[in-house]
């Protein structure tokens, strides 16, 4: 999410499409604190994970949130530490919880909450917080939000069973026909919206399993076909422009990716150094986990089209093992039961955060923000919202990393679908 003190008065144009609930109608000037236009934006993932869900009632009994595995959780190994809520468990599908959220993230320099959006073929779930609570907040004008639709299977690893032969709850497939339809419930719900997050005046929407969603449509020739048509859907609504970007960690989807229609590039998370091993070396350093995102953002940035850095606040997935689960576990096993990521301390993640700047100031394609994974994903160990030991120590030291002085090199960013900002590369 850009950092920006100087507040500014943005306009936007509403359109003739019935606003949602709690989006006000005569809500068509909204003070904001955005960044200027060349400076990227400093963004967190927002998992919906800690709120009353009825399909998770239904699989996992009444009243199930991830709190449960986060407060069930036992360290697995001697000096293994825990991220613990400072807060403790609260119910963030309650506006007021929301709003104590958007307040914390808009004084740190937190700009954009970028939502995990769970949609499989018309059925949604978690999406509670975000619609009951993000959008009834009374502040909710002090951030701007997008969506990451979370095209991947839903399936049980909470916690995953010992041998992890987690069941499919709900299959993820991409086609035409409930693309268009996705597209169209976005419209009316979310992209109509004043604090809808833009791009370069393009409406941002991502879509975290990018490879498989070209993959699955038969290709990038045919998934061109379907972002362009997803595109005239917007354009029709009278809201502007779709700009689509696809989360991915392989540098060489690239090509695939522009030639299917994306914008820009971005990344979950960077979750391994690749010097931890199952089952003799399972702790990885935060130290080796920096020289990794390092490595990795050179790799991504290929000059075919922007790459926005991520930052990873932290890995361990002890919280989503079972119960009696053997520590190391098993090689074989796969997520959750990985490595796990220690020492990673505030003062680290400051550092990783200012190496994240730099990169974006020498990035060949100027990207539009920083990615920060995560706002609150408890049960991987990576979470910004006070913990008991830190406090709120990983968001200072964000803040500090991201200041207005310290991104101030203007950008020159190639537009890579060849608009305003310039033409395509190649054409």
């Amino acid at each position: 999410m850009r950092k920006c003190l100087n507040p500014v008065f943005r306009i936007v144009l509403m359109s003739a499409l019935p606003l949602v609930d709690n989006a006000p109608a005569a809500e068509t000037i909204v003070k904001s604190t955005h960044a200027p236009p060349d400076t990227p934006e400093i963004a967190a993932i927002y998992f919906p994970g800690f709120h009353r869900d009825r399909h998770m009632d239904q699989w996992l009994g009444e009243g199930f949130t991830e709190w449960k595995l986060l407060l069930d959780a036992k360290p697995r190994f001697p000096g293994h530490r825990l991220f613990r809520p400072e807060w403790g468990p609260f119910d963030e599908a309650d506006p007021v919880w929301m709003e104590r959220q958007i307040d914390l993230a808009a004084a740190h320099g937190i700009r954009v909450f970028v939502f995990d959006w769970y949609w499989y073929d018309g059925v949604k779930i978690l999406y509670r917080p975000l619609e009951e609570g993000f959008l009834k907040a009374r502040n909710r004008a002090k951030l701007k939000y997008a969506l990451m639709w979370a095209n991947h299977d839903w399936r049980n690893c909470f916690p995953a069973p010992l041998d992890n032969q987690q069941t499919v709850w709900l299959p993820s497939r991409a086609t035409p026909q409930d693309f268009e339809r996705l597209i169209a419930h976005c419209i009316t719900t979310h992209f109509n919206r004043s604090n809808y997050w833009r791009v370069d005046g393009g409406l941002y929407f991502s879509v975290f399993a990018a490879e498989a969603f070209v993959k699955q449509l038969g290709g990038p020739k045919q998934a061109k076909l379907l972002t362009e048509a997803a595109r005239r859907q917007v354009e029709a609504a009278s809201l502007g422009r779709l700009h689509l970007a696809a989360f991915t960690g392989s540098p060489t989807a690239v090509n695939d990716l522009h030639a299917a229609g994306f914008d820009s590039l971005t990344t979950y998370n960077v979750t391994a150094s690749g010097k931890a091993r199952l089952p003799d070396n399972p702790l990885d350093e935060y130290s080796d986990l920096i020289a990794r995102h390092e490595a990795f953002w050179k790799e991504m940035d290929t000059g075919i089209l922007p790459y926005a850095p991520v930052v990873t606040v932290g890995w361990d997935c002890t919280p989503r093992w079972a119960k009696d689960g053997p520590w190391p576990p098993s090689p074989s096993l796969g997520y959750p039961y990985t490595p796990v990521v220690v020492n990673n301390t505030p003062e680290l993640f400051g550092e990783l955060c200012r190496k994240a700047r730099r990169r974006v100031e020498s990035s060949k394609l100027r990207p539009a923000m920083i990615l920060i994974n995560a706002w609150n994903e408890w049960t991987e160990g990576s979470a910004l919202l006070p913990e008991r030991e830190y406090e709120t120590r990983f968001l200072e030291e964000a803040q500090k990393a991201f200041s207005s002085e310290a991104i101030s090199k203007p950008r020159s960013r190639v537009s890579p679908r060849g608009d305003r900002q310039g033409r395509t590369p190649g054409n």
